[in-house]
């Protein structure tokens, strides 16, 4: 791990890490000085989890009892079955109680899972892992918007038919009229005539009771949240500048605002979501009115957030994905936008990445970029030439020359400043930015900053780390330049300015010049196998530089209309495809939907070298074919089990019979495919299961990953290729390392326990391509004697970081252990299969 964005990623396992281990307070280390997981424009802000987590029960959810019953329920029986979810959790919770795990929940589950959400002590946690009740306990993670910041988009000439900016999918003749979409994510501006008529009351998960609008910072006014109000514009604007429209302009949206403005580890406030606010924003969308009948729900719900590289496929948002598509709602996610990964477990976010999901990667289809010629010198050394997209909304029309000013991040006040840009002013009320090119410190870049920059008199904005051309920006026509620079040449500019050596930047007049990337996939977009190995993401759709709504109105009075970039638009025009599908095949359910729209898209070369389809609503109409999973997961391949099984499920969605021919094949040298059978026939509506096995005579070096493709052929032109991957783990490399006691011989003590560190899981690969090893579970189990005492402590889906332990002295029950010996047996078991690793401490208590 020798790269800084590796280090990044491994720090970034779990922020706070000790945890008390047989009772005791918890205390915070900072592992390795943890950023946060490294984003499309630098480091996600660290949220306050409140040492919340998920406690999944072993009792049937509303879902599984209609999956089931075969799919079909009246409305008594849910309505029954959610009261009974209900009832038996209550009386898990007391008898959990009685047996020493007393939970105050916050949140509780029973129709896409049965769960609950707490913060929980590190002792109860170890009560839990063991209780015949509880299937597991999962950590909360934080999840973020999947987009960059936004350019300001004013004339119509920016997006005309043909650009690429303008959402330009459809089905002749149809526009989703009667379908709902519900939109988690954060509030929406129902004021924006872009969306007028479109909104449904909407559920505010963050603060119960509360409209969905979109809230401001409330530390700094004028900063409202933007992305879900973008989102929306993308799903179903109407009558918009220019002409300019939704995918499906006639479908109704159900805000359910599962993110906002929410405190940070740094003191202030950040835009994130939670695992335990997106499982209600779930609830909420397969039972909008809480009646416990699912009827009502939305068909589609589209997640405009991630939770980065946190693919795993058992945990709580795997299991509520899997029973949202069990009630009929499909739910369709971005696949992050944290670039392409190395050739095993990939870069894949969740809920994008879990097996039930939906998951979308950007394309970049505009005709044209903006582009400006970037001199860029530290005394006499050149530390950039060249053409380099320009990020903002305008760009200058003769040569810009300024002096560079690193600015620092400033600490967040905890009361609003009446005048935000008084930051970039000294007392005596000059400007201290005037006439320079500003460089933003790493981190998000908001408009309202730019815009702040921009009235304190600066030339040109650097931002520290690549921005896709024309997707960053202001909400007004000012010329200033705004460039992104590498994370290399950047840190050259800190370390020149830091030896006092003038760092200065001459900036060319703006052009547009033919899109060399048009149609493929943006280099931000996440790809690779999740960790339960399906070949991922799915779909593609166009996500840079967008035309949208924004929220607010400019001071003139006119609606604010503005660009955004991510795999969250991509995933916009996904969702509103299936909503234009849902209105033109109200036979398909859910998982049709989603068969049909990955059966009919065009299929391309990712930069992983797998297949993605890029999305074509009107040919899924038309499909006749579905898989289901539409791509298939293979067992992992190991040196001493080089086969891997993998199923699937072809259904017939058309009116007439279908025969089939079934081949397999595989992309690389030396592996075969097989199916358990070679033709398949099929009555309209029936579905019929396959086998497929894999064979390598010899593995390709590991980590890495093996795929290719089922064929299914019939009559009239009929194909349906179904994608298949296998993930080739490196099982000879430690699952955990660096295991230490801060001391061997200690007496027992709840206020200063010993401390146990140790890195869990692994970042190999190059800074370009990480490759991430996460554990499906990290278990510390106390043995004395030759004989297991019992476990301290279990976490399940761990992903790769530096993780700390207070050893206190006390059992797996929380009593005293007896003076003596013991051994302190860690047990790390690798995602993907493998032998677990283990590593024993003697110690003794005195």
């Amino acid at each position: 791990m020798s790269t800084p964005r590796i280090r990044k990623l491994a720090a970034a396992g779990l922020a706070m890490a000790l945890l008390a281990v047989g009772g005791g307070a918890a205390r915070p280390i900072d592992p390795n000085g943890a950023e946060g997981w490294q984003g499309l424009l630098g480091n996600r802000p660290l949220p306050q989890l409140g040492g919340r987590w998920i406690v999944v029960f072993k009792a049937q959810s509303l879902a599984d009892r209609v999956a089931a019953a075969g799919g079909r329920a009246t409305e008594g029986q849910m309505k029954a079955w959610t009261s009974t979810a209900e009832t038996i959790q209550a009386a898990a919770l007391v008898s959990l109680a009685f047996r020493g795990a007393v939970i105050e929940p916050e949140q509780r589950y029973v129709r896409v899972l049965n769960a609950i959400a707490a913060p929980l002590d590190p002792r109860v946690i170890a009560v839990l892992e063991r209780d015949p009740l509880v299937s597991g306990v999962y950590p909360v993670r934080a999840a973020y918007p999947a987009a960059a910041d936004r350019a300001s988009v004013l004339t119509t000439e920016a997006f005309g038919p043909g650009s690429g900016r303008r959402p330009e999918l459809g089905i002749p003749g149809v526009d989703g009229s009667g379908v709902t979409v519900a939109l988690l994510d954060t509030g929406v501006d129902g004021r924006h005539p872009y969306l007028r008529g479109r909104l449904l009351p909407g559920i505010d998960v963050i603060d119960p009771g509360s409209d969905t609008s979109p809230e401001q910072n409330p530390t700094e006014p004028g900063r409202p949240e933007r992305h879900g109000t973008e989102l929306a514009g993308l799903i179903a604007g109407t009558n918009g500048l220019g002409g300019l429209h939704g995918v499906a302009p006639g479908a109704t949206l159900l805000p359910i605002r599962v993110a906002g403005w929410q405190p940070d580890a740094g003191g202030g406030v950040s835009v994130y979501s939670r695992t335990d606010q997106l499982l209600a924003g779930l609830e909420a969308a397969v039972d909008p009115n809480g009646d416990g009948d699912a009827h009502d729900a939305a068909r589609v719900a589209l997640v405009g957030l991630v939770e980065p590289f946190a693919s795993f496929a058992d945990g709580p948002l795997a299991r509520a994905t899997a029973g949202a598509l069990a009630l009929d709602v499909l739910v369709v996610a971005p696949a992050g936008n944290d670039g392409a990964a190395g050739p095993g477990f990939g870069s894949m976010g969740a809920p994008g990445g879990v097996p039930a999901a939906l998951a979308v990667a950007a394309s970049d289809a505009r005709r044209v970029t903006p582009t400006v010629h970037v001199l860029l010198r530290a005394g006499l050394r050149v530390l950039l030439s060249g053409e380099q997209p320009l990020g903002g909304a305008v760009g200058p029309t003769k040569t810009v020359t300024a002096r560079v000013i690193a600015l620092r991040r400033q600490p967040v006040q905890a009361v609003a400043d009446a005048n935000p840009l008084s930051r970039f002013f000294n007392a005596k009320g000059y400007s201290t930015v005037a006439g320079a090119a500003a460089l933003l410190p790493p981190g998000p870049t908001t408009p309202e900053i730019v815009r702040e920059l921009a009235a304190a008199g600066v030339r040109a904005v650097i931002v520290d780390g690549s921005v896709p051309a024309g997707s960053l920006g202001v909400d007004e026509p000012i010329e200033v330049p705004i460039l992104g620079l590498d994370e290399i040449v950047a840190a050259g500019v800190r370390s020149a300015l830091a030896a006092s050596i003038p760092v200065v930047v001459s900036v060319g007049a703006s052009s547009d010049g033919p899109n060399a990337q048009r149609d493929a996939i943006a280099p931000f977009s996440s790809e690779g196998l999740p960790f339960g190995g399906e070949a991922k993401p799915e779909l593609s759709a166009p996500g840079v530089g967008l035309a949208t709504s924004e929220p607010g109105f400019t001071e003139g009075g006119a609606a604010r209309y503005g660009s955004i970039s991510g795999s969250s638009a991509a995933a916009a025009l996904v969702a509103g495809s299936a909503a234009l599908l849902a209105q033109v095949r109200p036979d398909l359910d859910a998982g049709g939907l989603r068969g049909a729209l990955v059966a009919a898209a065009r299929r391309r070369a990712g930069r992983a070298g797998g297949p993605i389809g890029d999305v074509d609503p009107a040919a899924a109409s038309a499909v006749e074919l579905i898989a289901e999973p539409p791509t298939v997961a293979v067992s992992p391949l190991h040196p001493d089990s080089p086969r891997g099984t993998g199923t699937i499920t072809l259904r017939n969605v058309s009116r007439r019979p279908l025969s089939l021919r079934l081949t397999a094949v595989a992309a690389q040298p030396g592996v075969t495919a097989t199916l358990s059978r070679g033709e398949l026939s099929l009555l309209p509506g029936a579905s019929k299961q396959i086998t497929l096995t894999i064979a390598a005579a010899a593995l390709p070096d590991a980590p890495a990953a093996v795929s290719g493709a089922v064929r299914a052929v019939g009559r009239r032109g009929l194909t349906l290729r179904i994608g298949w991957a296998a993930v080739v783990p490196a099982v000879d490399r430690p699952a955990i390392s660096e295991v230490a006691l801060s001391e061997t011989s200690f007496r027992p003590s709840d206020r200063d326990p010993v401390v146990l560190t140790l890195v869990a899981g692994r970042v190999d690969g190059t800074d370009d391509k990480p490759q991430i090893q996460p554990l499906d579970r990290l278990e510390l189990d106390l043995i004395r004697d030759g004989r297991r005492v019992g476990t301290l402590s279990r976490l399940r889906d761990v992903l790769p970081g530096r993780y700390a332990f207070g050893i206190t002295g006390r059992g797996p029950r929380g009593g005293r252990l007896p003076l003596g010996a013991y051994i302190l047996r860690v047990t790390g078991t690798p995602t993907g299969g493998g032998a677990p690793t283990v590593r024993e401490l003697p110690m003794r208590i005195r």
